[in-house]
């Protein structure tokens, strides 16, 4: 009798895999999750897997054994090497499989790594995710032999995106690479647009030694904001650990949000498209479904997380879409999964084709006053299940309450939304209002409620 593999749970998430490295997330586990995807893929009919892997401390040893895995499953591997995410993603649309997996920690910290897997261009997500986890459990792994080869997609990658776009001007960025896995690339990419670029932390170093590569938060773009003004820059570009998603900084310092960057891009596409669908997530601003509707298009809200915001793309055959994480999805012009790098270009594009600074483009979109997300800490064990009761208790007079992902209770004048990330222990609120005196209403009203329902919790509002 053939023993099951054993294998934690706990790294399976709900729109990729991810762990602590040492932690449920090892060699072994990763070369049973290769040898799942290979099964996976091989039972979908494709005989080959695409793999890519960023610049972690611990990615070289796990990237050979998700080979490992895929191989033994006797699936083939053409191996991109270290890569951002989207190029893996580019490559599943130009090469000769539809399908690869991204060995990537995202913007978590360096001890974590993880997996994003993509079959026949699409994300897999929820039970997609666990039934890999099934699969290993109960043994149910193909056995063979596959052959590797290597590819370097880079040179096609930026000659699609260059061929694509032509600036006018010749303007000045600063990129952050966060010493991420964009730091040898997205320089090169702006530079052969014709821009004058300023590097700030483009080393590759998995230690990330000098701020945690995530550009949402503010604190991880005050050295983009200082050299953006010390080097008097049209605008200042951060990625974070893999690429996918972006941080955009005006020449004034102020940082654009991503569902402002959404905006932006549906109040240019929509006037040519008609009709068109958009789709964004739940902790997005209540202007996206104002103006899509103003402009005839089509906007559609969905629950957070890349993959979901990519499956619905597909699904609805939108033609752009984000989420306030700064995921950002064109199917306009390209392929329609999340590219952090391609989302700068088109931002830098909207700037070039209007003659306008980033800091313009910002003053055009409707005034509103809202929070970052802010955390409130809960066990990952506790997080679910203290979602489960919010949403079973959480009420509030006059409010339209959507159960999509979390709460998100609309009072008109305003939002407020609690929901729990699906990465961190942490539970997940944001709050948007038309005026500062809306704002303060909005979550004095939250804190009111979460005071009893969350007793002894520091609420950070």
């Amino acid at each position: 009798m053939t023993t099951a593999p054993v294998i934690s749970r706990g790294i399976f998430r709900a729109y990729d895999i991810r762990g602590i490295v040492g932690q449920g997330l090892d060699a072994q586990s990763v070369r049973l999750i290769g040898q799942a995807v290979g099964s996976e893929a091989l039972d979908a009919g494709e005989d080959t897997l695409i793999t890519g892997a960023d610049a972690r401390l611990s990615s070289p040893e796990l990237s050979e054994a998700l080979q490992r895995g895929i191989l033994e499953s006797g699936c083939n591997v053409i191996d991109l090497g270290v890569v951002p995410t989207p190029l893996l993603y580019y490559a599943t649309h130009v090469l000769s499989s539809s399908s690869g997996v991204m060995l990537t920690g995202s913007h978590n910290p360096r001890d974590y790594n993880g997996l994003k897997i993509v079959l026949k261009q699409r994300a897999l997500a929820a039970n997609q995710i666990t039934h890999l986890y099934e699969r290993i459990v109960g043994n149910e792994l193909r056995k063979g032999s596959g052959t590797r080869t290597t590819h370097d997609i880079v040179p096609a990658y930026l000659a699609r995106i260059t061929s694509d776009t032509h600036l006018k001007k010749r303007w000045r960025i600063a990129i952050d690479g966060g010493n991420g896995v964009t730091g040898n690339i997205a320089p090169l990419l702006f530079e052969q647009l014709g821009c004058e670029v300023v590097r700030l932390y483009c080393e590759l170093d998995g230690n990330f030694p000098n701020h945690h590569p995530d550009p949402t938060r503010p604190a991880n773009l005050r050295d983009l904001q200082t050299l953006v003004y010390q080097k008097g820059c049209d605008i200042g570009i951060g990625f974070d650990g893999d690429g996918d998603r972006l941080g955009i900084v005006t020449g004034d310092g102020n940082i654009v949000n991503a569902d402002h960057m959404l905006l932006a891009f549906a109040m240019d596409i929509l006037p040519e498209n008609p009709a068109a669908r958009v789709v964004y997530d739940v902790k997005s601003s209540h202007h996206l479904a104002r103006v899509i509707a103003a402009l005839e298009g089509s906007g559609m809200m969905c629950k957070s997380g890349h993959s979901f915001v990519k499956q619905k793309l597909q699904e609805t055959d939108a033609l752009l879409g984000g989420e306030f994480s700064a995921h950002i999805f064109f199917k306009h012009r390209w392929y329609g999964f999340d590219d952090g790098m391609y989302a700068a270009v088109r931002f830098l594009e909207l700037m070039d084709k209007y003659q306008a600074s980033a800091q313009d483009l910002l003053e055009r979109m409707p005034e509103s006053f809202s929070t970052p997300e802010l955390f409130v800490p809960v066990s990952e064990q506790n997080k679910f299940g203290t979602m489960d009761r919010l949403v079973e208790q959480l009420r509030f007079d006059g409010a339209n309450l959507n159960y999509l992902d979390g709460i998100r209770a609309d009072f008109g004048h305003g939002w407020g939304l609690v929901r729990a990330s699906n990465t961190t222990p942490n539970l997940v609120l944001r709050f948007e209002a038309d005026s500062p005196a809306d704002l303060a209403d909005i979550k004095e009203r939250f804190r009111a409620r979460l005071d009893v329902l969350l007793p002894g919790a520091v609420l950070p509002f």
